[in-house]
C-alpha cells in the first residue's frame, strides 16, 4: 500500500494549523477569563460609586430624591408656584429612575458576565480535549507546562 506524500503533507499542515488554532484559543479563553473576573471588582465599584453620588445628591438637594419632603416644602408653602412644585415632584421621579437605571445596567452587565463566564469554561473544558488530541506523545501534555486551571465537574456544571 502506498501513501500518498501530497495528502501526507496535507495531513501535517491540517494538524500544526489545528495546533495553531488551539494556542490562539488557548491565549483568548484566558484573556476573557481575566477580563470577567476585573469587571467583578470594576462592576463593585461602580455601584459604589453610583450609591455614593445618591446619597451626596440627598445630601446636597434631598428635594431631588425624598418626594415626601418635597410635598411638605409645598405644604408650608415654601415653594413659590404650583409650576415649580411639579418640575421638583418629576425631578425626584427622574432622579430615582436613573438611579434605577443606572443599577440595572449594572446588574446586566453581571449577568451577562456570569453567562459569559459559564461558556467561557464549557469552551475551556472542550479546549482542553482538543489540545490532548493535538499533543504528540513525546511531549508533556498541557497541564504540565500551562498554568491554565483544570476546572472540577462542579466548575464545569455551574
Amino acid at each position: 500500500m502506498t501513501v500518498d506524500p501530497a495528502s501526507a503533507a496535507r495531513a501535517q499542515l491540517s494538524l500544526e494549523k489545528d495546533a495553531k488554532l488551539a494556542v490562539k484559543r488557548d491565549k483568548y479563553i484566558n484573556e476573557r477569563l481575566r477580563q470577567i473576573k476585573m469587571w467583578n471588582a470594576i462592576g463593585w465599584l461602580f455601584l459604589v460609586l453610583l450609591g455614593v453620588a445618591a446619597f451626596w445628591i440627598y445630601q446636597q438637594k434631598p428635594l431631588y430624591l425624598d418626594p415626601q419632603l418635597l410635598a411638605s416644602q409645598i405644604a408650608i408653602g415654601k415653594l413659590p408656584s404650583n409650576e415649580m412644585a411639579q418640575l421638583a415632584a418629576l425631578g425626584s421621579i427622574l432622579f430615582w429612575g436613573m438611579i434605577t437605571l443606572l443599577a440595572g445596567f449594572i446588574v446586566q452587565i453581571y449577568v451577562a458576565m456570569y453567562s459569559e463566564r459559564k461558556l467561557i469554561r464549557l469552551f475551556a473544558t472542550l479546549h482542553e480535549v482538543d489540545l490532548a488530541r493535538h499533543q504528540p506523545a513525546d511531549q508533556p501534555t498541557d497541564a504540565e507546562h500551562h498554568d491554565t486551571p483544570t476546572l472540577s465537574d462542579e466548575e464545569r456544571l455551574s
